[in-house]
């Protein structure tokens, strides 16, 4: 599973041996509040049309391995299985992480 994220919450997220990903409301109202993930890789053609994120968003990324417990988003974008979100702070202990670092997406 990865999570996309600029400077800022690269420096955030890994200044902790666990992880963690705060659940807030994201820019679209109409979408639950939470932490949200994808599987979509790095490399996906379109990445920022897809998830709905500008592009400096995708210059970091965390990746983990999923554990079934993040629930898919409702709606279209959530039947295709590529986006997910937990309602509350999600936590990744350092047993599931497996990256963070740079894209290579400017």
């Amino acid at each position: 599973m990865n999570h996309f994220t600029n400077k800022e919450g690269f420096d955030g997220i890994r200044s902790q041996p666990t992880w963690t990903f705060r659940a807030s409301q994201p820019p679209a109202a109409h979408n639950p509040v939470g932490a949200y993930f994808t599987d979509y890789p790095p490399d996906e053609p379109h990445l920022a049309l897809k998830l709905f994120l500008p592009r400096e968003k995708l210059h970091y990324i965390f990746s983990f391995r999923d554990r079934g417990d993040l629930l898919p988003l409702p709606g279209d974008r959530g039947r295709l299985g590529r986006i997910f979100y937990s309602p509350v702070t999600y936590e990744v202990e350092r047993a599931r992480q497996t990256f963070h670092g740079r894209t290579g997406i400017e």
